[in-house]
Order: structure tokens, then sequence, then C-alpha cells
């Protein structure tokens, strides 16, 4: 009988030569710090990739504040959707909403988790922001995991952060109060300028890539009931993911599978599903009719399509005639053209996840820009994956710094060390600055609407005024139910608003901004006494009693 010691992936083998003796494991202090490294590691790189995401995410919206873009963050008139939605919910009014196309229901379920913390107005709004530029982090780390699996964890993170701060970078360029023109990445921290969208849109993408690269079906098929769950929540909230997603993301598939990187049957199962969630999103919307304002068809208008086409390269002109502007849209550009010129490296190499994401890359942003002129559309929103259907292709970028990273691990220890916590240092910095930038600006809502808002509370009356000129001061009241959308000759404009509010057929008041083209009163405010209230930028015209009668709505009212 004799001991005999040998190793055997880590661990040391321990036996006794007998016939009926069995071999023991003993773990050994090399044996067990192996995974408690690598959990390090792990804990170490996604930590550092976090806070730094925290740190860009909330120098974002400090930037956003300190603009005049606070006004679509906080006050615009499409933005403050969930805070009326909730007001008129916590003040007991029945619920009968007119929406878009879109029902905002991700959005809305985000706004009101939120608004629990008890942050008020403008902090659930900007805790809102950085949460959404958070989980849009989320989703680019989830690509470039799938996209770059087989490199190591740190190149995944850094590929995220590299795609995140060119996002956040194109925030950083953008400053306007405007909701029409081509300042789109910022969209992307509002409440309903189709955030969640962008987000569905870049988890379908990963979805997708990593089912066709997955060796068969999942044991559960957990992936592709993943896929089209995503692909349904997603047509059920916005037909416009079709359109940024779907329809190209087909395209691509097809042209991947012709020119060989894949199977065509792998390819016909992707779309298949996509297929099938988009189908049943769509059949889940028929219960929501009643709350669907306007849909699909009426959106069309082919008619227009020359004047889409003048349209539309007028605002691009227009963006790039400033410093900002003319960085941003080169840039992006830039971007479409490398997503280019990796395609077809990808096509040559038979990579078909990195093939599939610079494809939708270079084609969603043609595709939707093309669409939009064809159905005679003049919203500029629309044309988001513009702006982040090629930053993803930036997920790749540590493909290109092998030499870079061979260079790093070459640092001594103690180096990298210290660059690594230098780095944690200075996002702490940053983020405790605009943390509290944010803050202080939280507490201060704008003056204007604050003396609207007192004034029309103290009233107990109900009053009536345009869109644009009443949803922020509505948003803001107890009882929303006390101002009344209106269009300009003073009819019902039942726009995005709860159509009970037009239970009450005359109101007191008229609440008026600057906006130049006249709002027509009831022939009763010709002669009936009134004192005027001003409060910067509106002015309440109040007439005492309620004599002002709210008229039919227009055949068409709605944008």
């Amino acid at each position: 009988m004799r001991r005999c010691v040998s190793w055997n992936d880590g661990r040391v083998i321990d036996s006794v030569v007998q016939a009926d003796a069995a071999p023991r494991l003993l773990p050994t202090a090399d044996a067990t710090s192996r995974p408690v490294g690598r959990i390090r590691r792990w804990w170490l790189a996604e930590s550092i990739g976090l806070l730094v995401a925290v740190a860009f995410a909330l120098v974002t919206v400090w930037h956003i504040d300190a603009t005049d873009r606070s006004w679509l963050l906080y006050y615009d008139g499409d933005s403050v959707l969930p805070a009326l939605v909730r007001g008129s919910v916590l003040s007991g009014q029945p619920q009968d909403w007119a929406l878009s196309a879109v029902l905002f229901i991700p959005e809305m379920g985000l706004y009101f988790a939120l608004s629990v913390l008890g942050l008020g107005f403008k902090g659930t709004f900007a805790l809102n922001a950085v949460v959404n530029l958070l989980l849009f982090y989320g989703v680019l780390r989830f690509l470039s995991g799938v996209v770059q699996r087989e490199r190591p964890r740190a190149h995944r993170v850094v590929g995220a952060l590299v795609a995140f701060g060119t996002m956040t970078g194109f925030a950083l360029l953008e400053s306007s109060s405007g909701y029409n023109d081509f300042q789109l990445a910022s969209l992307l921290a509002t409440t309903t300028y189709y955030s969640m969208t962008v987000l569905a849109s870049i988890a379908t993408t990963a979805l997708t890539v990593r089912l066709l690269k997955a060796r068969g079906l999942s044991r559960w098929r957990w992936l592709e009931l993943v896929l089209v769950g995503v692909a349904a929540l997603s047509s059920l909230t916005n037909p416009l993911f079709l359109a940024w997603e779907v329809l190209p993301l087909g395209v691509v598939l097809a042209l991947v599978a012709w020119k060989r990187v894949i199977r065509w049957r792998r390819s016909a199962l992707a779309a298949a599903l996509l297929a099938l969630g988009s189908c049943l999103g769509l059949l889940a919307r028929i219960p929501f009719g009643s709350l669907i304002l306007r849909d699909g068809p009426s959106y069309v208008n082919p008619g227009k399509a020359s004047v889409a086409a003048i349209f539309y390269p007028h605002m691009l002109a227009e963006r790039a005639s400033t410093i900002e502007g003319a960085v941003s849209l080169t840039a992006v550009i830039a971007l479409i053209l490398i997503s280019v010129i990796v395609f077809r490296g990808s096509l040559a190499t038979r990579d078909a996840g990195t093939a599939v994401l610079s494809g939708l890359a270079w084609l969603a942003p043609l595709a939707v820009m093309g669409g939009m002129i064809l159905l005679g559309q003049f919203w500029v929103r629309y044309l988001q994956p513009l702006y982040f259907a090629p930053v993803c292709t930036l997920v790749l970028a540590p493909r290109l710094f092998t030499q870079g990273g061979a260079l790093f691990r070459r640092l001594p220890d103690k180096a990298v060390k210290g660059l690594l916590a230098g780095l944690v240092v200075a996002c702490l910095a940053v983020s405790t600055a605009a943390a509290g930038a944010l803050g202080r600006s939280a507490a201060a809502v704008d003056p204007d609407l604050t003396c609207v808002k007192a004034w029309v509370s103290a009233s107990h009356e109900t009053g009536a005024g345009r869109f644009w000129a009443v949803r922020a001061a509505k948003a803001l009241l107890p009882e929303p139910s006390q101002l009344v959308q209106v269009d300009s000759q003073f009819g019902e404009y039942a726009w995005l608003t709860n159509r009970t509010d037009y239970s009450s057929t005359k109101v007191s008041f008229v609440v008026t901004d600057a906006e130049p083209t006249p709002l027509v009163l009831p022939s009763a405010a010709r002669t009936a006494p009134s004192s005027n209230v001003h409060c910067g930028r509106y002015t309440i015209t109040d007439f005492g009693a309620p004599i002002l009668p709210i008229g039919p709505s227009s055949p068409d009212p709605v944008p």
C-alpha cells in the first residue's frame, strides 16, 4: 500500500492504492481561489462599468436640466402625460382617455413606480430620465455580451460604455426646446418620446443575435419565448416598433442568409418569431381600441411625399447650420459608413452576429427616413434609429484596441489599480455634483406655472386653454379636471387627455400663452365683464362665472 498525489483540474487527488479504495478530492488554496478570483473580476468589471454609466447619465440629465432642453423634459405638452394620468387617477376622476397610436404602457409603469418615491413633479421626471439612460446602458451591455461572447468580460463592458458614451455625447450637443428637429439623442431621457421602443429595439437585436448563435433550440425554449414576448409587448404599446426594428431586421436576416452567413432555416425561424410576436401585439391592441383616437392608416399620407422629401433635407440643413449640429450629424454619418464597412467584413468572415448588428445599423436609418418620406410624415422624432442604430455598432469597439489592451495588461499592477481608483473617484465626484445640482433644480418649479397653478387651485372653478398652453399647469394641479383642453375655435381637443374633462360644458376663465394664432372665444365673452391675471408668459382671463360654452371638436383636431 502506498500514497500518491497528482493534479487534476486544480485539485489534488489523495488516494491509497487498494482495490476497494476510492479517490478522495481534497480542495487546495489554489482550487478555491480560482472561482473567488473570477467572481471578483466579474464584480469589479461590472461595478466600474455601471459606475461610469451612472456618471454619464447624471451628467447628461444635468446638461438637459441646465439648458432650454429642460422644457422638453419637464413641461412639454407630450412629456407631462404620465403626470396627467397619475393626477387624474389620484383625484378620483373617471378614466376615459383619448390616446394616440402609442399607449405608453412601459413608460407609464416606470413613471408610476418612481413617483412612489415622493420626489415631486420635476424630481420624478429627472429620476425617470436617469433611469431611462441607465436602462439604455443595460440593453447595450446585453447586446455587447451577445455579440462579443467569446471575448473577455472587460471588453464587453468597455464596448457597452463606448456606445453609451457616444449616445450621451450626442445628447450633450443638444440644447434647444424644440420637439420636432434633429436633436434626437436627448429624447431618450423623456417619458413619451418612445424611449421604451428604443430599448425594445436594441433588446430585440440582441435576442435575435443570441438565437442565431445558439447551437440549437434551448431546452425550455426560453429564448424563443422572450423574443416573442418582447416583440408582442413592443408592438402592443407602439406600432412604430415594426418600422424601427421588425421590418429592417427581417430584411437584414434575409440578406445575411442570402450571403450564406447563416442558414435560411435559422433566418426564417428568427423572422417567424418576430412576426408572431408582432401579430400577437397588434391583436392585443383591439381591447384598447376605445382609447386609441388615431391609429395606423390615418398616419399614411402619400400625397405629401414630395413635400416631405423637401422638409427633411431642410431640417437637416438647419441642424447642420450650428457647430454642435454639424459635429453631431457628421459623427452619425461616419458611424453609418463604419457600419457598412463592418457589415462587409462580417459577411466575408461569416460572423452572423456582427453581420446582423452592423447591417441593421446602416439599413434601419435609411429605411426609416425613406419610409417617413413615402408616408408623407413630418415628425422628426420618428427618425430616432438614425442615432441609436449606428451607435450600437460601437459595442464592437474593443476589437479595434487589441494592442491597446495588451499594453494596458503590461502595466504594473499598482498602476492599473491606481488608474481604476482614480476612475472610481472621478465618477463618484461627478455623480455627486450632478445629483446635487439636479436635486436643487427639482425643488424649483417654473414660477409662471406655479403662479397659474396657485390661482386655478384657489379659484375652485373650471377653465380652458389650448393644448400647449395648459398641459404643464394641468399636470401640476391636484385636480387636473380644472383645466380643459380646447382647440383654436374653443371646441373640444380630446388628444392625450381624459375625455371626462368635457363633462363641464361651460368654463369661467381662459388661460393663454404667447402663441401667435389667436384663440377664438365664444360670443358670450364679448360683452361679459372680465379681469386679467398675468403669470409671466401666461395670461388668465377670468369671467367670474361659467359662461363660456365649449363647442364640438373640429373634424380632424389632432396632429
